[in-house]
């Protein structure tokens, strides 16, 4: 502690160096802490489970251009002639599926009097008996859907399915007593299209990830008959790529369609988080390249320092100061530096993310992200000094103090 004199009067002989890698070392702080707070929500909601058997589901995208076509018959065709592909668990015909940027939203109400702002908004997706086998979703209580339950939505029909099946996270929003199952709710205000919930599936995110409902999702019994099918399948592990192919060379054979695409969930779900893959390694890059500028400044500080104060440093070693003592005060002082910068820099962190969470919706990020950063940074100062202070400390005391 009795070198903290003698380190605070040398750095006012440097003060624009002190000042640059303190400012440097407070910027740093400031950008890494946030970078590292946004990159872990990204890598967080991309490691969220979708509910789906990801590696086994497959997608296959179909488009028809002669709408003369008996579309009911055509589905029913489809789907048995991918059930009976070897390897092949469950198909189903979709409107969407989990994280994929694109589906139906809906909402539900409870009660016929409630009004048009008081429904609870759900990711809906279309699908048939297989659906739930398709998805690979856990039924927690109740039924599957049965043959009779299915309706037709077209263009001639509009027909308004009678049951659903929910996800647990929807039951409970609607029902939070937890008594969800058999209840009847509306998919319009006035009790307009009532629905029994006859099933309740553990968990499947909607098709939007950015969604602050993300897990109130439902299946409902409805073929879409609106020029085109998404297919999509589950196969047995490792048979998700041959059944694709075998998939596309016999839904090929109708030359009445065309086939769009065929991908795997996991392509798709790679497609749909592409923005924010883009971002983490942005991000990563940001934060490695920061804090190698930063440790190489302090570095050069060091060095410098060290170069201008070789004879002071041998004139200590000759009054009997130990190597450790020399290294010991370049690490103080890189030290008093650090603390100023940090200071300064944890300031700067609360203020950059008040400023992104109210331009861009980023999110407050939460406390322990400053010591953490700041305990990095000091851990940084520290091993980057080491290298000058270690060399300072093998000046000879004779060779130090030589006359120039």
């Amino acid at each position: 502690m009795t070198d903290i004199g003698p380190i605070f009067r040398a750095l006012l002989q440097n003060k624009l160096g002190t000042l640059l890698i303190a400012l440097q070392i407070a910027l740093t702080l400031a950008i890494v802490t946030n970078a590292a707070f946004i990159t872990q929500q990204r890598a967080a909601d991309i490691a969220r489970p979708t509910g789906l058997d990801e590696p086994n589901t497959g997608i296959i995208l179909t488009t028809i251009f002669d709408m003369q076509l008996d579309q009911m018959q055509m589905l029913r065709d489809d789907l048995e002639t991918l059930r009976t592909i070897p390897g092949v668990i469950a198909a189903t015909v979709v409107n969407s599926v989990p994280a994929s940027g694109s589906g139906w939203n809906d909402g539900l109400y409870v009660d016929a009097e409630q009004l048009s702002n008081e429904s609870v908004n759900y990711g809906r997706f279309m699908v048939d008996e297989q659906g739930l086998d398709t998805f690979g979703l856990e039924l927690v209580a109740g039924r599957n859907f049965e043959p009779e339950d299915m309706v037709r939505f077209s263009m001639e029909e509009n027909g308004i399915p009678g049951v659903l099946v929910v996800s647990q996270a929807l039951a409970d929003a609607l029902f939070p007593d937890g008594d969800a199952l058999g209840k009847t709710v509306f998919n319009e205000v006035g009790g307009g299209q009532p629905m029994r919930i006859v099933g309740i599936y553990d968990h499947m995110q909607n098709a939007w990830p950015s969604s602050d409902r993300v897990d109130l999702t439902a299946l409902v019994p409805v073929y879409m008959l609106f020029g085109g099918g998404m297919y999509t399948l589950r196969t047995e592990p490792g048979q998700l790529p041959r059944v694709l192919t075998e998939a596309e060379e016999l839904l090929s054979k109708n030359r009445s369609r065309i086939i769009d695409y065929v991908r795997t969930f996991e392509e798709q779900k790679r497609r749909t988080y592409s923005g924010d893959i883009a971002m983490i390694k942005l991000l990563g890059s940001v934060i490695a390249v920061l804090s190698v500028i930063t440790g190489l400044g302090i570095v050069g500080l060091a060095w410098f320092s060290v170069t201008q104060r070789r004879k002071q440093i041998g004139t200590r070693r000759a009054l009997g100061a130990t190597r450790w003592d020399i290294v010991r005060y370049f690490m103080v002082e890189i030290g008093l530096i650090s603390m100023t910068g940090l200071f300064i820099g944890m300031i700067g962190t609360i203020a950059l993310n008040w400023f992104l969470d109210t331009s861009y919706e980023v999110g407050r990020m939460p406390l322990w992200y400053l010591p953490v950063g700041t305990a990095a940074l000091w851990l940084l100062g520290q091993l980057a000094v080491l290298v000058p202070a270690r060399r300072a400390a093998k000046i000879p005391p004779a060779l130090a103090t030589r006359s120039v």
